[in-house]
């Protein structure tokens, strides 16, 4: 059986920490300028899509730990909305006082998280804060997913999402030429979020059985073979309009999800992961600041070592240990106050069913802090 600890699936939670590192890693060659090391040139052509990794982990983990939301959607918005938004807003608001005031209409866009629907204003105010643009609207529509319980339905409107977010790209792409909205939008990325909902129905249906073992290494094979093909030359010719290129690298996360899901790998599971899975939100927020703030350090060990894989390790080695201070800073004193205030909230407008005898009856499987 899988791995689940408390209601924790490790292997996703380790995921988690890849997504968040894959993201760094990308993002100190292009914001800092720096080469990465000969030997890895995969960081610069596709670790900026650990975001779409991010995505596919958001819909099957939560899918996994609200097993109510498509009857009862309001304690899982609730806890979902305290879970995102106290560390959004806090460095939305930091940003604001640093960039003074872009509009009232801007602001309202901002805390309320509608601002992936205004190009032009899809990048947010905090520093890679488009994710959490498409993340918050995605989790509105979570519940009416939820409803599909068959693989069957799942399979069809996972279908229908992959056209609508190719559809949804070649139509932006010619209608805001020179825009990144087009791959921003929530439109362009449905599919990630539907094939891991379908991975997830997979998932429940062949947890505990005996065709769990035969599904997790038929998942591996499938995320590894299709995340080997999307890093070769073969490659190449699904680089076109509407990128479909990308839309397999979305079916080959949501089978890394399956795979991880049932048999979780070691270094996945390990407490280094655990640990920096559960921070995941604060490494991805804080991380693009703290690279703009270091540039400086950079420079100097660029002017020291010269450009290359010695000069990128050794400024990864300066990154990590203030992104870990301020990511254990951001989930002990923003992330775990506001999902404390969110599950106060529910509780607060609970009505416990009287069982036979008048005893309360709750869930009997809490969800984890993450989900």
């Amino acid at each position: 059986m899988a791995d689940v600890r408390g209601g924790l699936l490790p292997g996703l939670h380790g995921l988690r920490a890849t997504a968040a590192m894959m993201v760094l890693l990308f993002h100190l060659h292009a914001i800092a300028r720096l080469a990465v090391p000969e030997a890895l040139p995969w960081i610069a052509t596709h670790f900026g899509l650990g975001v779409h990794l991010f995505f596919a982990l958001s819909a099957f983990s939560l899918a996994w730990a609200n097993p109510e939301a498509a009857a009862r959607p309001g304690p899982y918005l609730v806890k979902r909305f305290f879970r995102i938004a106290p560390l959004y807003w806090l460095l939305a608001t930091l940003a604001l006082l640093r960039g003074g005031w872009p509009g009232t209409g801007r602001v309202a866009a901002e805390y309320g998280f509608a601002f992936n629907f205004i190009p032009g204003w899809h990048g947010g105010l905090v520093p890679a804060g488009w994710t959490v643009g498409v993340e918050m609207p995605f989790y509105l529509l979570l519940p009416l997913l939820l409803r599909i319980r068959g693989i069957g339905g799942m399979v069809l409107a996972a279908v229908l999402a992959t056209a609508l977010s190719w559809a949804a790209r070649v139509w932006l792409e010619a209608t805001l030429p020179g825009s990144d909205y087009p791959q921003v939008a929530l439109a362009s990325n449905a599919w990630v979020f539907v094939l891991a909902l379908l991975a997830f129905r997979v998932f429940e249906r062949v947890r505990g059985t005996p065709r769990e073992g035969p599904v997790a290494a038929g998942a591996a094979v499938l995320a590894l073979g299709l995340l080997g093909v999307m890093l070769s030359p073969l490659a190449a010719p699904l680089a076109r309009p509407g990128n479909p290129d990308l839309l397999l690298i979305g079916a080959g996360f949501a089978a890394l999800c399956l795979w991880q899901a049932l048999r979780p790998s070691w270094p996945l599971r390990s407490r280094a992961a655990l640990w920096l899975g559960e921070r995941s939100y604060s490494i991805y927020l804080a991380h693009f600041m703290l690279i703009l703030a270091l540039r400086p350090a950079y420079a100097r060990v660029v002017e020291a070592l010269g450009q290359g894989g010695a000069a990128y390790l050794a400024c990864l080695a300066i990154t990590l240990p203030p992104l870990c201070l301020a990511a254990a800073l951001g989930y002990r004193l923003v992330e775990r106050p506001g999902i404390a205030l969110g599950r106060w909230l529910i509780r607060r407008g609970s009505r416990p069913e009287e069982g036979r005898l008048g005893e309360k009856v709750f869930s009997p499987r809490p969800p984890h802090l993450s989900s």
